[in-house]
């Protein structure tokens, strides 16, 4: 809860204790407006928001007029308040400490991507940990890869996905 905001449990409705601090929470409400409007069509439809958010989101994504697209934006605003915008917030915090572990992990999985294309007996020391089926699928890959022209690093990419959605399973042990 925003500070100096209290909320009636009867009209569910949001009292203020003065007029600078619901302007503030209008805005607050703005920018979370803008912030959903600059995520994917695909996020978005994971979030718990309603359709009619969604519809207003796309929608001003095609309007050009600044004024038009400030009070649109508003609109939005006005949408998020009247359904549960504190569960909004919290899936977009969650969405961006999921983000920020991957970053984290990112040089790890860099390094296990280049020693497997170095050494394939690597990959034999994940059978304890991992699904076979997945061990499998990354002896497939570093052997595309392998066989890949120097140019393109498409198979490389590819090794890097699977040894991600791998460690996000389970974590991959220490090289």
């Amino acid at each position: 809860m925003v500070k100096g905001l209290t909320n009636s449990s009867s009209d569910n409705e949001i009292e203020f204790d003065s007029r600078t601090q619901k302007k503030h929470y209008a805005h607050s409400m703005v920018d979370l407006a803008h912030k959903l409007a600059e995520m994917k069509h695909s996020i978005l439809i994971e979030l718990p928001i309603t359709e009619s958010i969604i519809d207003a989101i796309v929608a001003s994504k095609k309007i050009k007029s600044h004024i038009a697209r400030k009070r649109h934006f508003q609109f939005i605003g006005k949408l998020l308040l009247k359904t549960d915008h504190e569960a909004v917030i919290e899936a977009l915090e969650s969405q961006e400490r999921n983000h920020e572990a991957g970053l984290i992990r990112q040089p790890f999985l860099q390094m296990w991507q280049e020693k497997v294309l170095e050494d394939n007996d690597l990959i034999a020391s994940l059978y304890e940990t991992h699904d076979h089926g997945d061990i499998q699928t990354l002896r497939q890959l570093v052997r595309a890869a392998a066989k890949e022209n120097a140019n393109t690093k498409k198979n490389r990419r590819k090794v890097f996905e699977h040894l991600r959605m791998m460690d996000n399973n389970e974590p991959l042990p220490s090289v």
